[in-house]
């Protein structure tokens, strides 16, 4: 199968999908003949050294019918995301020649994100986006929540298939339950990330949580002025001796992070598949999440942390338990290295292709 994927990747380490988009086309490729056509000119060497990666650098057109044999007639298109190819020259040439096209929305259709930009989304959605969607072979959707979270009224063809992550060659092997430190590895972000929901949460509590010894971790890039945010509501509510707040870290740093706490806290409102959540549970890292993390299912089922509805006292009552619980940190940590087992990219791959080829059998 010739599958020719459309993104729009950035440099930014942190965005999940300069993550997962490479991984995922990299999987594929070993059971596809797969193109990734980069819509700018940015580039990394380790991009660059891809094979299958180009970028505007190498057909500025921006026009499938400039793409090399066979992708500029491939089997199928994959969209990685979906607002950021607005009046694109690719998908006109696409829809023109009926060529079969499948979008990853990676969130932007749950209705938390559609209230976000309200008015500008739904002008953009009644003009363009809506014909977009709909005319789409399918839309591929990361979880089930995610699914259930953005309706069936955009296309009634959906499938399923989730972000995935490679194994790591450590993992974590002890637990304080004397001193637990919580961490969270992502944007600081206040609304989408639900940080404030996260506050709010430990401020209720802060007392108990001094009693046992907990402190919170936070790294990432500053989103919409969260920082300043965070350090007035942290001030105000006298949380400075439990949450702290730090910069984004990437690599060795960020394994040796994840590696010497002891939960991963994500109180997310809505998300696609995140990564970073992914990669905690490859560490075996247990994990309190909220519903809105749309893996809260999953941990439950599979008893690898503790699973909060998506407000503050919820996650105040959760992060209760996590404090009467502490003796099962390590009996969830195994349940949540063998959860993110289940999330293995080439085992993905195999799975994408056969689903592909039903869907082009089946259009």
């Amino acid at each position: 199968m010739n599958i020719l994927y459309i993104a729009n990747l950035s440099k930014n380490k942190w965005a999940g999908p300069n993550i997962s988009v490479l991984a995922q086309v990299k999987a594929q490729s070993s059971f596809d003949n797969v193109f990734l056509y980069n819509q700018n000119h940015l580039e990394l060497d380790e991009w660059r050294a891809l094979k299958y990666f180009h970028n505007l650098n190498d057909f500025p057109t921006q026009k499938l019918e400039d793409l090399p044999i066979p992708f500029c007639r491939p089997d199928l298109v994959v969209f990685e995301g979906m607002y950021q190819f607005g009046l694109n020259k690719c998908i006109r040439y696409i829809q023109k020649n009926k060529i079969p096209y499948i979008i990853i929305p990676r969130s932007e259709l749950t209705k938390q994100a559609q209230k976000q930009k309200y008015l500008k989304k739904k002008v953009a959605n009644l003009l363009y986006f809506n014909n977009f969607i709909k005319n789409a072979l399918a839309i591929q959707y990361l979880t089930n929540s995610e699914y259930l979270d953005s309706g069936e009224k955009w296309n009634s063809n959906k499938i399923i298939i989730p972000n995935g992550i490679n194994r790591k060659d450590v993992i974590k092997s002890h637990f304080n339950e004397t001193c637990l430190k919580l961490v969270y590895v992502g944007r600081l972000d206040l609304y989408h990330k639900g940080l404030d929901i996260m506050i709010e949460a430990i401020s209720k509590i802060k007392n108990e949580l001094r009693d046992n010894s907990v402190t919170i971790h936070l790294y990432g890039p500053d989103r919409n002025c969260t920082v300043a945010k965070l350090l007035k509501n942290i001030k105000e509510n006298g949380l400075n001796d439990i949450i702290f707040i730090n910069e984004s870290i990437f690599g060795v740093d960020k394994e040796r992070v994840l590696l010497d706490a002891d939960v991963f806290f994500m109180t997310s409102r809505f998300e696609g598949h995140p990564m970073g959540l992914l990669e905690a549970l490859s560490y075996g890292l247990p994990c309190l999440v909220t519903m809105g993390t749309n893996m809260g299912k999953e941990i439950e089922n599979a008893d690898a942390g503790w699973v909060a509805e998506t407000n503050a006292e919820s996650v105040k009552l959760n992060l209760l338990k996590l404090l009467k619980s502490k003796e099962t940190l390590q009996k969830k940590s195994k349940n949540a290295l063998k959860l993110s087992l289940e999330y293995d990219w080439d085992k993905l791959a195999e799975i994408t292709h056969k689903i592909y080829e039903i869907q082009l059998k089946n259009k």
